[in-house]
């Protein structure tokens, strides 16, 4: 295939993303259960156990956003990656057929 494409996809950079994003969702997960786990009641003072609690709570619904954030766009990446495959095999099929003069325009 000596013919270049106006559009080019480096697979193994969007991978090498996919692969990034599903570590970051890794390791968001560990620090959100064990957020979870601690109570503010462990700290004694009312007021900064009640802030504790608070400050738990926001960092979990955080972490569990940014950990669905980071699995939604790696499944979109592979999605991408085999949408383009795809496309890349039939425009190949296609230009097979229209040099070998046996799809439409092709010719003879």
């Amino acid at each position: 295939m000596g013919d270049k494409s106006d559009l080019a996809v480096d697979y193994e950079v969007l991978m090498r993303v996919r692969h990034n994003l599903d570590h970051i969702a890794d390791l968001m997960k560990q620090p959100g259960r064990d957020m979870e786990k601690v109570s503010g009641d462990a700290i004694g003072v009312t007021e900064l156990a009640k802030r504790m609690d608070d400050f738990g709570d926001e960092w979990s619904y955080g972490i569990k956003k940014l950990t669905k954030f980071s699995e939604k766009a790696s499944e979109a990446l592979v999605k991408i990656k085999e949408a383009f495959e795809k496309l890349d095999h039939e425009l190949a099929e296609t230009g097979k057929k229209g040099k070998g003069g046996h799809g439409k325009g092709g010719g003879k």
